[in-house]
């Protein structure tokens, strides 16, 4: 692990970005739940932009953990409970808690926005803190001090939806609000376990990974809005979507309608690989 994960350069882009009050938007891949307990890359890189970003007045999280169809669910408990929402990990992992407050009233602007947008939303005082919530945020913010507001996705409705999720809420930032997606760049949790194993799977990952990198860099919506059909080896690095989801909905709040070639791409803050092919890149969207 190396001493310093995020560059002087890009300590200052962040502390200039944020320094109006404008906060960002963020997509952070989470891997394991193991990232809450082991170090590694991603647990230090965390660490220290929890360190690095202004303090936020509150945070915002869309979790590939919280996919739900019909509705969108906004989680407005005061103080909703940690979810330890996997199996076969070690004793410890289901003894940590995330103990951070609700945030009721912001939870209830969330909604009226996402109902102006033409969303379907509702307030739910029993949706607790999934672990793509707080494993991450354990790293970010280990005092678990920042209200949060959770909202679900629904990867039945792809990328498009999800990029009009974050379009509608965009105008939080403002009010100090950090928008985070929390997913995976990649996610194939079956071929970690799959003998014998694809050959390629390196090659695949990355070529999916520098495809999504590409099309940012080049600000072409069109051909990310259509991952599925235009990235190279999408089913394979996403055989379900949902891991994916976030990362568009952080993609809509932090450009929204002005995003194409002639717009700042967002700065790749992290990169880093688990298990050979669990990529866990970090973006985020500063303007």
């Amino acid at each position: 692990m190396s001493s310093r994960q995020i560059s002087v350069e890009v300590s200052e882009q962040l502390k200039a970005a944020t320094s109006t009050g404008l906060m960002p938007s963020l997509f952070v891949s989470h891997g394991s739940p193991m990232l809450a307990l082991d170090d590694s890359d991603n647990a230090a890189f965390l660490a220290e932009l929890g360190q690095v970003l202004p303090r936020p007045k509150a945070i915002l999280v869309f979790s590939a953990h919280t996919d739900m169809g019909g509705k969108v669910r906004i989680a407005s408990s005061e103080a909703p409970r940690t979810v330890h929402d996997f199996y076969g990990f070690p004793d410890a992992l289901y003894q940590v808690n995330y103990p951070a407050p609700g945030a009721p009233k912001l939870a209830a602007e969330v909604a009226d926005l996402l109902q102006t947008a033409g969303f379907d939303a509702e307030l739910d005082e029993q949706l607790g803190w999934d672990h793509g919530l707080w494993t991450p945020l354990c790293r970010l913010y280990p005092a678990a001090d920042i209200p949060l507001v959770l909202v679900s996705i629904d990867s039945r409705q792809g990328a498009s939806y999800h990029y009009r999720l974050g379009q509608a809420v965009k105008s939080l930032r403002t009010d100090g609000v950090l928008v985070l997606g929390s997913g995976g760049i990649s996610h194939n949790l079956g071929e970690l376990f799959r003998r014998p194993g694809d050959p390629q799977k390196v090659e695949k990952m990355q070529s999916f990974v520098n495809w999504i990198a590409d099309k940012l860099s080049q600000g072409d919506l069109p051909a990310l809005l259509d991952v599925e059909r235009q990235a190279p080896h999408a089913s394979f690095n996403h055989p379900s979507i949902e891991h994916l989801m976030p990362f568009y909905v952080a993609l809509g709040a932090g450009q929204g309608e002005g995003f194409n070639e002639a717009t700042k791409p967002p700065l790749r803050l992290h990169q880093s690989v688990e298990l050979q092919i669990l990529a866990l890149d970090t973006y985020a969207w500063l303007e």
